[in-house]
């Protein structure tokens, strides 16, 4: 039902999910998250920040949405925006068609253009959002309306792919969807919650089939547990190699602060050890390159406040993320001369 008049971002494939339905958000397609790590071959159907974005004069818009039971959480949850602009967050409840019906914000008829296009989306755009969990889109009926794919012009200039841990992954008011929205860009979320190993054949996806102006890779936390430097070495090389050689800007981030920083620890061991070495890797193989278009950018410039972490003392809380997402917006802002 209009799903071939729509634009999918952040979508690797419409992929079928056994017993909720035939189009399934999924971020990264079975092909290559079946190559993965084990926990990164369901993480990377998880549909955050995917959206569903189309043009219409309707006064009526129908959406019919599923999800799957996700192991981490009850309920799902999409935001609809109205251009830049949320209209609403809806809950999504699992294994059932859920069905939301969205009009026109009435306030937009009486404000000017100037308040309505300072965001970078043309007010004209309506999207869909996902949160985390894997969302299945059945259809939407904009009951006799035309419906469109936004053109060019309607949407942000630059595009945004976002590597990294769970810290990437989070949610929609994590820093890289903060900092999105702070540069006015659109930004592809492929962070892999517990799971970000550098894999060769997910570094050969995003470089190759996935279309981007730049991208940042949010590195090391999660490959303390299993991975020696030499490994992580090894990993990081080809990752900034495939980078040179698409000569498209590149911020690495090294380790954000966290309990094992050998600047917080009060136990010195083997992973406060390799976190000090991951980042030393970093740092060096990004100097390596001799290149101006890949750029090393320390954890703790992003992360300038400790203060900003949860009672695990790794992941960020809503104030961390946002703190984070101001930062590197900065930072972003000054690599790339906007």
């Amino acid at each position: 039902m209009n799903l071939d008049k729509v634009e999918f971002y952040n979508v690797g494939d419409l992929e079928p999910i056994p017993g909720i339905g035939e189009n399934g958000l999924v971020r990264v397609p079975m092909k290559v998250r079946n190559l993965l790590n084990e926990k990164a071959r369901y993480v990377g159907m998880d549909s955050i920040g995917a959206e569903i974005r189309f043009v219409t004069d309707a006064t009526n818009i129908d959406i019919y949405i599923s999800m799957q039971k996700s192991e981490s959480i009850g309920n799902g949850t999409i935001r609809i925006y109205k251009g830049n602009f949320l209209y609403q967050t809806y809950s999504v409840q699992p294994g059932i068609t859920n069905f939301f019906r969205v009009t026109p914000p009435p306030n937009f008829q009486v404000v000017n253009d100037t308040m309505l296009n300072q965001g970078g989306f043309s007010p004209k755009v309506w999207r869909i959002v996902c949160n985390r969990s894997t969302i299945v889109i059945h259809g939407i009926d904009t009951h006799g309306h035309e419906i469109r794919p936004p053109k060019k012009e309607e949407l942000p200039k630059l595009n945004w792919l976002a590597y990294g841990s769970s810290i990437t992954n989070s949610h929609l008011d994590g820093y890289v969807h903060v900092a999105a929205s702070r540069l006015k860009m659109q930004v592809q979320n492929m962070g892999f919650s517990g799971c970000c190993h550098i894999e060769k054949e997910l570094v050969d996806y995003m470089v190759k089939e996935r279309s981007f102006d730049f991208i940042t890779c949010e590195l090391g936390v999660n490959m303390l547990q299993n991975y020696t430097p030499d490994e992580f070495s090894e990993r990081v090389r080809y990752l900034i190699s495939s980078l040179k050689q698409i000569n498209k800007p590149a911020i690495i981030i090294t380790p954000f602060p966290h309990r094992k920083s050998m600047e917080y620890t009060a136990l010195i061991d083997v992973y406060s050890e390799r976190n000090s070495e991951f980042n030393r890797i970093l740092v060096d193989q990004g100097k390596s390159t001799n290149s101006e278009k890949i750029h090393v950018v320390q954890g703790s410039d992003i992360l300038d406040d400790v203060n900003g972490l949860s009672g695990d003392l790794t992941h960020p809380t809503t104030y961390g993320h946002a703190i984070m997402g101001i930062n590197l917006a900065n930072h972003i802002k000054n690599f790339l001369k906007l």
